[in-house]
């Protein structure tokens, strides 16, 4: 099963791949401040790898800010279609380009978005039998996929569906992020990915919250967490597919 994630990256930088591949502790007076803008008041933050923020838990925003690179992970991100997302989300941070990912392996859903200069550019979204969205010329990376090169691989007893498409939307969304950024999230990681168990955010919470985040971070039990609206869903098909 693949890696789930939403994260919202903005880029003025000509190369992102080389930055992450040398970045340390993000700049925490430039994150905090982006984090109140998601957040709507003071909040308190602690160190996390990005790995584990791109699934961020509600209540939570993760950022991280060098310069012309920021990441934002927050569980408003999770969209079906990125033109769902509001615009108060591409409007975040001033940048060059923006780049969306969201994949959720429970519904077996993967999308990702570019933007350019604020306009859309590249927008998909889809099931593996569904194409959601699927907006503006494809990226280059495309190509193989759509020429089969990464099939479908079902469960046993399963036959293929017809429909189907000749890829895992979430491995098409996963590649759009490694060519963009140089990595992905599932595992196992190509030799040439970048590590984002190795990449820090921080993690936000309002200044209220310091005492839950406290226990958190301590182990002690914890109440369980409202899940938010699963959106698009079809048990049996997602029953139908393995990850990749």
């Amino acid at each position: 099963m693949g890696a789930t994630a939403a994260t919202l990256w903005f880029l003025d930088v000509a190369e992102p791949k080389g930055i992450l591949a040398i970045v340390g502790r993000p700049d925490e007076a430039a994150s905090r401040a982006i984090a109140e803008q998601v957040l709507g008041e003071p909040v308190v933050g602690r160190p996390e790898s990005l790995a584990r923020a791109a699934d961020p838990l509600p209540g939570h925003v993760y950022v991280a800010a060098w310069g012309g690179l920021t990441v934002v992970t927050h569980a408003g991100l999770r969209v079906d279609k990125p033109s769902e997302l509001d615009e108060s989300w591409w409007n975040l941070v001033p940048a060059h380009r923006a780049f969306l990912l969201v994949t959720a392996p429970e519904r077996a859903v993967g999308g990702f978005a570019l933007r350019a200069d604020g306009a859309p550019k590249r927008s998909f979204s889809a099931h593996p039998v569904d194409i959601l969205e699927d907006e503006g010329l494809p990226e280059l990376f495309e190509g193989p996929f759509w020429a089969g090169e990464h099939p479908l691989s079902y469960a046993e007893g399963v036959t293929p569906d017809p429909r189907a498409l000749p890829f895992h939307p979430m491995e098409f969304a996963e590649q759009a992020n490694r060519e963009m950024l140089g990595f992905r999230y599932t595992h196992p990681l190509a030799p040439t990915d970048l590590d984002p168990a190795r990449i820090q955010v921080i993690d936000f919470v309002p200044a209220s919250q310091q005492q839950v985040v406290q226990a958190q971070a301590d182990g002690a039990p914890q109440p369980p967490v409202e899940q938010p609206d699963p959106g698009y869903e079809d048990r049996g098909k997602v029953r139908s597919f393995f990850g990749f």
